[in-house]
């Protein structure tokens, strides 16, 4: 992996950790008081957003990771493989 690759893996890290925090703020401020405790759609919806864009920053990482890699030794031993099946 490449010093870029790296660099935007660590990136996506830590927009990963600054939505945990975003959503266990929203979390704690939604369950301090009784008084305004947060309804069970709430703790839905902020937990919908949370998967939503973690799981679009986990999709982006893969295909980033997936588009870097070199299939130039892999398609060469699969042509010899096959041709010698023939």
């Amino acid at each position: 992996m490449d010093e870029t690759a790296h660099g935007m893996i660590n990136t996506e890290i830590a927009e990963i950790e600054r939505l945990i925090k975003v959503f266990k703020e929203k979390f704690e401020a939604g369950t301090a008081s009784a008084d305004d405790f947060m309804t069970i759609s709430q703790l839905e919806l902020i937990w919908s957003e949370l998967q939503n864009k973690t799981n679009n920053i986990y999709s982006d990482m893969i295909r980033k990771l997936m588009s870097e890699v070199d299939e130039s030794d892999l398609i060469r031993k699969k042509k010899a493989s096959t041709n010698k099946e023939e």
